[in-house]
């Protein structure tokens, strides 16, 4: 066997040889800062990991919790097919699982490198199954993989770098990621280990020193072990024993370093002690910032030398773009884990088939039933069938996130779509979170779990799309579901001509159902509609809606969640017609962003030139009260929009109407009809009230501070690393003149952390108070410290200033505690019933108020729904798409606020 593995490395590094010597100065290699090429160019390597190949975990092989490591996996195969079919399977699985098919796959792809997750029994025997203890013979299957390997990547002009990701005897306590067997002797407590790890790297070297398209050596994947010594001395010990080795044979290739505890501790592994050295980390579950790089930006400039992000990923696409635009920011290359997998947040997903679903079933106790021998072969050799590529499914969400994403805000249409046939809505455009869609939990940074995709289909992005089992109607197979508030998704197509449609929505709801609209290319074309609920989650209905105004030419189609509480399978625009036989309607109006003007939305085109409007037709209304409209002018953008531009200031609270009598806005011979108390979309920035709770991600402007996942109770996100002279502002509307207690809801390890709270107009600020927050004994350790303080009525904005310290916040709110029991003793407000179920009463029959600010609060301080009520004594507030819970109805008169607490039980 030695003498045929011999003969066969000299014909390969011949021809490896002749191949590359016209190239000898194309290495990679270390300069500075950077990774370069032979021609000093900068190389910003942009990879995926082969995972899953050469090297079995139990996460991707289903058998977590039974067989979590390989040899674990083959005892199973062992016990249940036999050792001949285990060793059948094998072959299958290596010769499928990885093939030029996916090398050249990843270049069309955009990826410009492969690292290789290599398991040491490829190439050598345990130290236990050496013929001569001591020796180290050598197994030229392994060597033949990587040969091939580095044949396809060369063809294509891709790095192979060599990553040693099983060392002999397992490097990590983590068992599943390097084949550790604890009751064999570790890496790191066997010489013979060691020694058989540094001679497998130096008989690579000596076989691919001449090759350029082999990127580098990772020489030992994420030790994850606690040394006696307290340090670590041995990692530095071993890697300079590999690195000598290598450069006996190699002095062409950059040696990558990873640190201990998965790859991220450096300690006693600096400085380097080569001239061709990259230091490697790896990064899941944590922020995405280049403030979350620092730990190893210091290293690079501490010591001059280039970092590799070599293993990342697992998450969501949002984590993907940002996580990779912080890297690329920062000059930083970067490989992602793993290629596939059964799964939506890798390149491949591969199909899982139910009868090696009920093995592993069978394996872990789940059921009863056990297949045969024959049958439990079939199953384990098409589940290696399954991972051929051809046999995957391409995310292609998962590239655009990597590949596209982190260089453009710019959508791209996810599948073609055309009038007159389904759209459906898991098919929304490929982009960013707030750019394709919009949805409330996109990735996970850290604490609790957090699933952007609840329902974990089709797709890798924050919406959550579910199996859709409707039977009577058409399907992609998907829906998507848990719909909330305010979410949406854009859909990217091109429409023939300018024609008013019917509108088809494929729904269903186990509650009350949603509400609503549609946008296209930035026009509300619908107003608010309503979607029933259907009394089952998968009891599917379709709702039609007439006359919808679709424009010509290439249109943005964007559904909106007013109100989610619906599941959704697709959406129709069909049967166009000419808009001559339809009255001419307003749609629907909303703000524009800085609320300076009001966009109408109106169902025709607007003939009517600017100089015919007549701006008195119109009565703009902010909380009753009228305002003057400077001017009309049709949108540029829109001929079906009509701006109402003016000079009051506005904020997100407010309750603004449109009302129209007229003839000056017209559609061809049409006059438009007229309208009263449209209410109008406010879209401006959120006004936090007081007295209530603000979230700590709610700011208006944030200045130095990270957002990660709160454990606290109700969990959401928790502001973090809070520096000196870091602060957040925020946008409040104090309704009420008076000294407020403050709750501060804050977590630290310190204990000199101060803030300062400041009030201002968002250029001047004046500071009023100054807190000292108390060390809580730990980060996500949470106490409520309280301040008192003294806040006039009005809108403004409040500034948290960080004086000195670091505390984590996840909220802060305002209790009034000058004349509150006033105000409840001696209320003219009744409410009833209470509990109340569907409908709250409000009775006004005791006040001489005639204008009334109703607000809805919730438990976490937030305004849920709101009215303006006038010349009323009693209103009937329907509290759909509210779940059980406590609230506090906010009654805002001229002269004085009133407060009601009531619990909706449904």
């Amino acid at each position: 066997m030695i003498h045929l593995f011999t003969k066969f490395t000299f014909a390969f590094l011949f021809l490896c040889g002749a191949f590359s010597l016209s190239q000898a100065q194309g290495f990679l290699h270390a300069d500075g800062k950077n990774i370069v090429n032979g021609a000093g160019e900068n190389v910003l390597l942009k990879g995926i990991g082969t995972g899953n190949w050469m090297l079995m975990e139990g996460y991707m092989m289903k058998t977590e919790g039974i067989a979590g490591t390989q040899h674990e996996i083959k005892a199973k195969l062992v016990e249940t097919i036999g050792e001949t079919k285990t060793n059948e399977f094998f072959d299958t699985w290596l010769t499928n699982h990885f093939t030029k098919t996916d090398v050249d796959s990843m270049k069309a792809w955009g990826f410009n490198s492969v690292r290789v997750a290599m398991h040491y029994l490829w190439f050598t025997p345990p130290i236990e199954e050496e013929p001569t203890p001591g020796n180290v013979t050598w197994n030229l299957k392994g060597f033949k993989m990587i040969d091939n390997l580095l044949s396809w990547c060369a063809a294509n002009e891709m790095y192979l770098i060599l990553d040693l990701h099983g060392a002999p005897g397992g490097q990590g306590a983590n068992a599943d990621i390097s084949d550790y067997d604890p009751s064999k002797p570790s890496l790191w407590e066997s010489q013979a280990n060691k020694d058989k790890t540094v001679a497998l790297w130096k008989q690579l070297a000596s076989r691919y020193r001449n090759s350029p398209w082999i990127g580098g050596y990772d020489i030992i994947n994420e030790t994850n072990w606690t040394f006696p010594e307290g340090n670590n001395s041995q990692m530095r010990e071993l890697f300079g024993r590999i690195t000598d080795a290598i450069r006996e044979v190699d002095t062409n290739h950059i040696i990558f370093i990873e640190g201990n505890s998965w790859a991220n501790d450096h300690s006693g592994l600096t400085p380097p002690w080569d001239d061709n050295m990259v230091y490697s980390f790896h990064k899941y579950w944590s922020g995405t910032s280049s403030s979350d790089l620092d730990w190893m930006l210091q290293i690079r400039d501490t010591h001059n030398v280039p970092l590799w992000m070599g293993e990342s990923g697992e998450n969501s696409n949002t984590w993907f773009t940002e996580f990779i635009t912080s890297c690329e920011a920062n000059n930083i290359g970067w490989s992602w884990w793993p290629v596939k997998k059964n799964g939506i947040n890798n390149v491949l997903n591969v199909p899982i088939n139910k009868e090696y679903e009920n093995l592993v079933k069978y394996w872990k106790g789940e059921i009863s039933t056990a297949p045969t021998a024959d049958q439990a072969y079939q199953a384990v050799k098409q589940w290696a069938e399954n991972h051929k590529i051809e046999n995957c499914n391409v995310q292609h969400d998962v590239i655009d996130a990597m590949m596209r994403q982190p260089h453009t805000d710019a959508t791209v249409p996810y599948k073609q779509h055309t009038l007159n046939h389904p759209i459906f809505f898991s098919d929304f455009d490929l982009g960013k979170n707030g750019f394709a869609y919009s949805d409330k939990e996109v990735a996970h940074y850290g604490g609790d779990y957090t699933a952007w995709n609840t329902g974990w289909g089709l797709r890798n992005d924050g919406v959550d799309i579910e199996e859709c089992k409707d039977l009577q109607d058409t399907t992609n197979g998907y829906n998507v579901g848990w719909t909330d508030d305010n979410e949406w998704m854009q859909y990217t197509l091109h429409s023939d001509s300018t024609a008013l449609y019917k509108l088809s929505v494929r729904h269903t709801s186990g509650y009350s159902g949603s509400k609503f609209h549609i946008e296209i290319n930035g026009v509300d074309v619908t107003g608010t509609r309503s979607l029933p609920g259907t009394g089952a989650w998968q009891n599917w209905n379709t709702a039609t809606f007439e006359n919808i105004l679709v424009p010509g030419g290439k249109i943005s189609i964007k559904y909106v969640n007013d109100q989610g509480g619906s599941n959704l399978s697709y959406f129709k625009l069909s049967n166009p017609k000419t808009a001559s036989g339809v009255d001419f309607k307003a749609a629907a109006a909303q703000t524009s962003a800085d609320g300076k003007e009001i966009q109408l939305s109106l169902n025709k085109e607007i003939t009517s030139t600017n100089s015919e409007f007549q701006p008195n037709d119109f009565e703009l209304k902010i909380d009753g009260n009228p305002i003057t409209i400077l001017s009309l002018e049709k949108d540029s953008m829109a001929s079906s929009v009509l701006l109402l531009k003016h000079d009051t200031k506005m904020y997100s609270d407010n309750v603004l109407t449109l009302s129209y009598t007229g003839s000056s806005v017209k559609s061809g011979v049409q006059v438009l009809e007229s309208f009263s108390n449209l209410a109008v979309q406010n879209n401006l920035p959120l006004t936090s009230a007081i007295p209530g709770k603000i979230e700590a991600e709610d700011f208006f402007v944030n200045k130095g501070f990270n957002l990660e996942d709160c454990s606290d109770q109700y969990g959401g996100k928790n502001t973090s690393y809070a520096s000196a002279g870091d602060y957040l502002d925020y946008q409040v509307h104090v309704t009420r003149t008076g000294i407020y207690q403050v709750n501060y809801r804050v977590a630290t390890s310190y204990s000199e952390a101060e803030l300062i709270f400041q009030v201002g107009d968002g250029e001047n600020f004046t500071s009023i108070d100054t807190i000292a927050i108390s060390q809580t004994g730990g980060w996500q350790n949470w106490e409520t410290q309280t301040a008192s303080l003294r806040l006039e009525a009005g809108y403004y904005f409040v500034r948290l200033l960080v004086k000195q310290g670091e505390h984590n916040l996840n909220w802060f709110g305002f209790d009034l505690t000058t004349g509150t029991a006033n105000i409840e003793r001696n209320s003219a407000l009744k409410i009833y019933p209470n509990p109340v179920t569907d409908i709250l009463t409000v009775d006004f029959s005791e006040s001489q108020q005639q204008t009334v600010s109703l607000r809805i609060i919730n438990a976490e301080g937030s305004i849920v729904k709101q009215e303006l009520i006038q010349n009323k004594s009693r209103v009937l507030l329907a509290l759909n798409g509210l779940e059980n819970g406590f609230y506090i109805l906010q009654a805002e008169s001229e002269n004085r606020v009133e407060n009601k607490r009531f619990i909706i039980s449904k």
